[in-house]
Parts: C-alpha cells; sequence; structure tokens
C-alpha cells in the first residue's frame, strides 16, 4: 500500500478541518482566514503536525517577523486547528501555547453629531440609506449588502437578517431611516426579490471611504456597530438585547463593542436601590 506524503498528509487534514467548519456554518471570510494562516504554518513544520510540542509551535511563534497582531491571527487559527483534532479524536491533549500579547487597538465609533454630517454629505438617497441604516441597526457590511426588499417588513420597521454561521435574526430601524427607505424605493422601483442597495461588499466599503475622505469622519461598518452597541446601552437597552441585535454569540463581544460606555453613563442610569423610608 502506498504511503501518503507528509504534505499530502498535512494537506488532507487541512481540508477536512476546512470541510469541517464550513459545515459548521461559518462564514466564506472566516474559512479564508483559516485557510490562509494554517496553510503558512504546516508549510513550515519540519516533524508531523500532531506530534507538535509547546516548545516547537513557541519556536515557530517566536520566529514569525509580522506585527503582534498578526502572531495572534497565527494562535487563533492554530488553536482552533488543534481544538478540532482533538474533538476528531487524533490527539489527545492539545499542545499549551502563549497568546502573543497585542497591543489593545483603538476601536473607531461614530459620534452621534457625526452621523448626521455623513447624512448630508451623502450625495444620494441610496448613500444616505447606508448610513442610517449602519447607524440604526448595527448591521455588518455583508449583511447590509445581502438585505433583499422581501426580508424588510415596513409595517413593523424591522428587517430579518442572516448573520454569522446562517444564524437568523430580526433587527429594527427607526423613522429617519424608514423615510430615507421609502425614498429609495420610489427611485430605485425595485423587484420585491432584489436587493435592497445592489452593492457587493466591497462597493459599500467604497461609498463609506468616500464619505470618509469628503467629511474627514473615520467610518466604516464596524464603527457604525460600535455607535449602536454604546449607545443602545446609554438609552437603556439590556445589553442581552443589544447582544441579539448584533447578531453576537458571546456576551463578551457586545461587552467591546460597548465599551466606550463608562462610568459616567453608569450614573446617569443610576436607580436607587434604597428607595422607601426607614420605620
Amino acid at each position: 500500500m502506498k504511503s501518503v506524503p507528509k504534505d499530502g498528509f498535512r494537506h488532507a487534514l487541512l481540508i477536512d478541518f476546512l470541510n469541517d467548519k464550513q459545515a459548521q456554518g461559518l462564514s466564506p471570510n472566516t474559512i479564508r482566514f483559516y485557510k490562509v494562516y494554517l496553510t503558512r504554518f504546516l508549510s513550515s513544520l519540519y516533524k508531523p503536525v500532531l506530534e507538535l510540542t509547546k516548545s516547537d509551535i513557541s519556536t515557530f511563534m517566536n520566529s514569525l517577523a509580522c506585527s503582534p497582531g498578526g502572531k495572534h491571527a497565527y494562535f487563533r487559527s492554530i488553536r482552533v486547528f488543534y481544538k478540532w483534532a482533538q474533538s476528531e479524536s487524533l490527539i489527545v491533549d492539545i499542545p499549551r501555547m502563549e497568546s502573543p500579547k497585542v497591543p489593545k487597538p483603538l476601536r473607531v465609533a461614530v459620534k452621534l453629531e457625526d452621523v448626521k454630517t455623513l447624512l448630508d454629505a451623502a450625495q444620494n438617497c441610496r448613500d444616505k440609506l447606508i448610513v442610517s441604516l449602519l447607524a440604526d441597526t448595527g448591521l455588518r457590511r455583508s449583511e447590509a449588502c445581502s438585505v433583499k426588499w422581501k426580508d424588510i417588513d415596513q409595517e413593523n420597521d424591522t428587517i430579518r437578517v442572516w448573520g454569522k454561521g446562517a444564524k437568523q435574526r430580526v433587527v429594527r430601524y427607526g423613522p429617519i431611516t424608514r423615510s430615507i427607505l421609502d425614498q429609495w424605493r420610489n427611485e430605485s422601483k425595485p423587484e420585491v426579490d432584489g436587493p435592497l442597495f445592489g452593492l457587493k461588499s466591497t462597493g459599500l466599503q467604497h461609498v463609506l471611504r468616500s464619505l470618509e475622505k469628503r467629511t474627514g469622519i473615520r467610518c466604516n461598518a464596524h464603527a457604525f456597530r460600535r455607535t449602536f452597541a454604546s449607545e443602545s446601552i446609554r438609552n437603556g437597552l439590556n445589553i442581552f438585547y443589544v447582544q441579539s441585535l448584533l447578531g453576537h454569540s458571546s456576551l463578551a463581544m457586545t461587552r467591546i463593542y460597548a465599551e466606550q460606555v463608562g462610568s459616567e453613563d453608569a450614573i446617569k442610569a443610576y436607580t436607587p436601590i434604597v428607595s422607601w423610608v426607614p420605620d
């Protein structure tokens, strides 16, 4: 019986891993992320991947010339791969790995007053709707691009959205977005099954970058998501509701998006616990 070359075995493992993650409903971008980093990792090995030790992985990580963020991307990919290998009974124990220290990133959010500036700077109804809808719903860029007219319930001001992991949720928008949406419907004369914007993810990103250049206001879909999260909590919306509206599987991720909510906001929202006069 012909033996499988080491490189062939590594490749087969990678394909099995990616197929399994795809079957779990992970997004194409996430699958591509794992493929890129794991391919580089596997191609650098001098011994079987299932026999690596903590020392072997540390040596690999220390050899990387990329930024701390890049090293952390390798770390996340490798960790997920070995967790999968353990779940498939390919290994007994997962090699211990030290997470690279990554400086806390600057998480940009769009200020409320800047949302109005961006709306005023938008040169057509479609672009105004993009700004208003992202601010009102916190949709991901890919989610906004995938919305079809049939997904919109105009009576209840809600949109049915397919998010990460093929999970469906419903989000709501406000009166300003409703008004712009009505105007866009009248202008575009859409089909019921047609797309809301008719843009791919890169096209929507181009719209936001153009607005950024025109106004000097840093904006992207994730910046609007952070604004939506922090302002919703400031307005008294339960963080679990915010988690559901954002489509987060983990509350920890929602907390990251809402990190601009501080102690001053907590003081304003504070309600005394003792609200009766003692005898």
